[in-house]
Formats: C-alpha cells, sequence, structure tokens
C-alpha cells in the first residue's frame, strides 16, 4: 500500500499544499452517497403510510430541496476551513462544549453505516443464496472498515470506479419502471394525507441534512480558492440528483408492490425487465452501500476523535483512525445484528430522532458562518484544545442549541413520542421549521455580545487564518 494512497490525516488542518481535487469529483462522491437502496427505502415511507404517489412525490422533491440547501451550505465551508466539519463548530460550542453537537452527528454517520450493513447484507444474499445474513453482514463491516481506514484517496478511487456502475444500473431501473409497470393505474391509489405527506417531506430533508455532518471532512481537500458557489452547487446537485431520483423509484415499486420489502420490490421490478436487471441490481446496490458505509464510518470517527481531542491530547495520526474506525465498525456490526428486521418503520423513526438532534446543530453553525463571522476564523485557535480566543465552552451556541431543541418538543411526532402540539395537528410534524428558527434566531442575539472588531484583529494576526479565503 503506498504513502501516497494511505491518508496521513485524520481531524487536523489540510494545508493547501496537500489540497486536490475538482469540483466535477465532488459531484461524482455526492451523487454516489444516495446512490444505493436506503434511499429507496426513504422514498417509501409516504406511501407505506396511505399516502399517493403524486402527492408522495411532490413531498420527495420539496423536502429533498430544503434538506439539501443546509447540507450545501455546510460544503463551501470545507476548502475555506480546511477542516473536518464538526471541529468547525469548536468556534460556536467551545473546544469541550462541542462535543454536544458531535455526540449528535456521531449518531448520523453511524447509524447510516448500520442499515446500510443490513442492507447490503440483504442484496448479497439475495443474489448468492447465501442464507447467513450474519456471516454476510461481518464481511460487509469488515471491507468497508479497510477501505475507511486507508482514507480518503481510496474513498475516491473506490467511488469513481461505481459512479458509472450505478448511474447505468438506476437508468435500467427507470426504464423499467415504464415499462414494466402501468404508471397511470399507480398514481389513483392512495390519497393525499395531511399526516404522511409531512411525514415524507420531513424524513426526504432530513435524509439529506443527515449528510451534512460530513460534508466539509471531503470538501476540505479541495484548494482554498475553489469557489464557495461552485462547491455548494456541487454538492446541491449531487445529492439532490441521487435522492429525487431513487426516492421516487422507492415511492413507485412501494405503490405497486405493497405486500412486499422494498429490497424485494426493486428485485421484482428489474425481474420483471428481464436481461438479469434484477440480480444485477442487487450486486450494485452491495457495491453501493460499501462505499457509502465506509465514507460514513470514516467521518464518524473524525467527528467523535476531534471532540474527545479536547479532553485528552491526541495526534491525528493513522494509527488512532485505525483504531477508532475498527471499534466503530464493530458497535455499528452489533447494531446491525440486533436490529428489527422491519427496516421501513425502524428507518423512519431513526430519522426523526437524526433530526431532532441536527437541526439545532446546522442552524448555529450556518448562522455563525455566513451571518455573524461571514467565515472568518483563526484556524490557529481552533486546533488548540483549550479553544484559544473561542474558549473550552461556548455559552452562546450551547444555549441556542438547547433552547431551540427544547422549542422542538411539543412539535415532535415519532413513534417514539408525539408532542401535544403535534397531537392538536394530527401527528403533523413541523419541529425542524421550529428548531431552524428559534435556534438561529437566538444565536443572532446573543452573539451581539460578541467584540467582532478585537476577534478579528486577533483572527487576522493568527499564523493560520481564513481571512484570505472567506
Amino acid at each position: 500500500m503506498s504513502e501516497q494512497l494511505l491518508e496521513t490525516r485524520s481531524f487536523d488542518y489540510v494545508p493547501d499544499a496537500e489540497r486536490h481535487g475538482n469540483v466535477r469529483s465532488q459531484v461524482q462522491l455526492w451523487f454516489m452517497i444516495n446512490a444505493q437502496i436506503l434511499t429507496i427505502y426513504t422514498g417509501a415511507v409516504g406511501v407505506a403510510q396511505g399516502l399517493s404517489l403524486g402527492w408522495a412525490l411532490i413531498a420527495i422533491l420539496t423536502g429533498s430541496l430544503v434538506g439539501t440547501l443546509f447540507q450545501a451550505f455546510h460544503g463551501a465551508q470545507g476548502p475555506v476551513m480546511g477542516l473536518p466539519q464538526m471541529i468547525q463548530s469548536r468556534v460556536q460550542f467551545g473546544s469541550r462544549g462541542v462535543l454536544l453537537p458531535i455526540l449528535a452527528a456521531t449518531l448520523s454517520p453511524f447509524g447510516f453505516a448500520v442499515f446500510l450493513i443490513q442492507t447490503s447484507s440483504f442484496a448479497v444474499s439475495d443474489v448468492t443464496g447465501i442464507g447467513s445474513l450474519t456471516l454476510l453482514q461481518v464481511l460487509i463491516a469488515v471491507i468497508a472498515g479497510a477501505i475507511a481506514i486507508v482514507g480518503f484517496r481510496l474513498v475516491m478511487k473506490v467511488e469513481k470506479f461505481a459512479s458509472w456502475l450505478t448511474l447505468a444500473n438506476f437508468a435500467l431501473l427507470t426504464l423499467a419502471v415504464f415499462t414494466v409497470l402501468p404508471i397511470g393505474e399507480l398514481f389513483d391509489k392512495g390519497g393525499f394525507i395531511t399526516h404522511a405527506f409531512f411525514l415524507q417531506f420531513g424524513v426526504s430533508a432530513i435524509y439529506q441534512l443527515a449528510i451534512a455532518p460530513l460534508v466539509s471532512d471531503y470538501t476540505r481537500y479541495l484548494p482554498a480558492r475553489t469557489s464557495g458557489v461552485k462547491v455548494s452547487a456541487s454538492v446541491f446537485f449531487g445529492t439532490t440528483l441521487s435522492a429525487v431520483w431513487l426516492e421516487s423509484i422507492g415511492a413507485i415499486v412501494t405503490t405497486a408492490y405493497p405486500d412486499l420489502d422494498t429490497i424485494a420490490a426493486v428485485r421484482q421490478l428489474g425481474d420483471g425487465f428481464g436481461f438479469g436487471l434484477g440480480g444485477f441490481t442487487m450486486v450494485v446496490a452491495a457495491l453501493s452501500c460499501l462505499i457509502t458505509i465506509s465514507i460514513t464510518a470514516y467521518s464518524g470517527t473524525l467527528a467523535l476523535i476531534s471532540g474527545l481531542e479536547a479532553f485528552r491530547p491526541l495526534r491525528p495520526t493513522a494509527k488512532l483512525r485505525t483504531v477508532s474506525i475498527t471499534l466503530g465498525m464493530i458497535l455499528a456490526l452489533i447494531c446491525s445484528l440486533a436490529m428489527s428486521q422491519d427496516m421501513l418503520n425502524t428507518f423512519g423513526a431513526y430519522l426523526a430522532i437524526l433530526g431532532y438532534v441536527l437541526i439545532p446543530w446546522t442552524a448555529v453553525n450556518l448562522t455563525d458562518y455566513y451571518l455573524v463571522r461571514n467565515g472568518r476564523y483563526s484556524i490557529t485557535d481552533i486546533m488548540r484544545p483549550d479553544g484559544g480566543m473561542y474558549g473550552a465552552w461556548g455559552g452562546i451556541g450551547i444555549a441556542s442549541y438547547l433552547i431551540g431543541f427544547v422549542a422542538m418538543i411539543p412539535f415532535f411526532s415519532s413513534a417514539l413520542y408525539t408532542g401535544p402540539l403535534a397531537a392538536s395537528m394530527n401527528g403533523v410534524d413541523v419541529s425542524f421549521i421550529v428548531g431552524l428558527l428559534v435556534s438561529s434566531v437566538v444565536y443572532a442575539f446573543l452573539a451581539r455580545r460578541i467584540d467582532l472588531a478585537a476577534e478579528m484583529q486577533l483572527v487576522r494576526n493568527a499564523p493560520l487564518n481564513t481571512f484570505d479565503h472567506a
């Protein structure tokens, strides 16, 4: 294994000399992160609750656009900051206080890894006939963990290999939708159900927003002067295209085959088309899940060790990444093996919880970056375990997060808990709107206490700062 392929960076700053890649490669990466069977599951949620196909497609499109908008804004931070996404939040939460949103962010990538391990094992079993899902899940976790340990460069190489194959596969599945299924008749099923519409809108939005904690982990490798608009556009169009496309297929196949599991429904569609498309789709599904597991394991590890580093000095070495990814994959594997086989309902509940804990963070982070400090930070101070000028505990960020989260609780509507205001609206969940507005407004108000003029002078004098790139 060459030194060039093995990544030596972990949660630390990527200097200009080590920046590489281009915006086009980012489009491929972010397209691929959603180009897998789990995305199809996301599109099946509303239809499974009785929502008509037409209304489900509208909810998928609008929800995906809203969720991706926030995700894309985070993407532009990577080249400017040169840091993983969550360590940037030390500015708002402090070097130790950031552990609060980091724990929430770690739930995102490793939670997805759990579902992806299980989903890919189903796909492999379907093709190979291997009955031991336990064995398959272990093998998938080991291979994905190994790719993540090698690091960013190998992830990008594997992703480029799979992207065109995946694109061709889903193009054929789309052709199968219009040749095998009675599309006109499918639109006559179901109707408009307010709760189901907002549920589909919410899961589609959160599915996209869930990528936000890991976006800069990859865009930070782009040259510092890469256009922020172009970076945001690459993230936005890459993930939106694959999300809307595959979620739409999920809604369609669930409407067409309501008695089948989502994976079985996709296989049925492929088999109905012929030419071995059903089996081929399962092979591609397993490969794309494998890639995404690697991406999520890599980012989940970066987030967690960057939070722990403020409590105990850690050197960002390949050995540290190896140990942490290995432990993370073991935990994800255990959860996957223990998880219920009712994937659709379990996944829907997971996305709801994920939204509740991530929305206040994204509101605080983006408000600070775009409205308060305008992307001007001292990288030197962010990297200090004591937080430097930003401190160990960021009271403004923590308070804004907690106030926004508490404000959301009455609007929660999930299988685990339904708040009183959500119940009064027949289970409609609008907590994400409340959380975004409350956390953003509270942070902008409290941030007026910051002496920005004095802080900006310190930032200019820092050995590493973003004034030249913001």
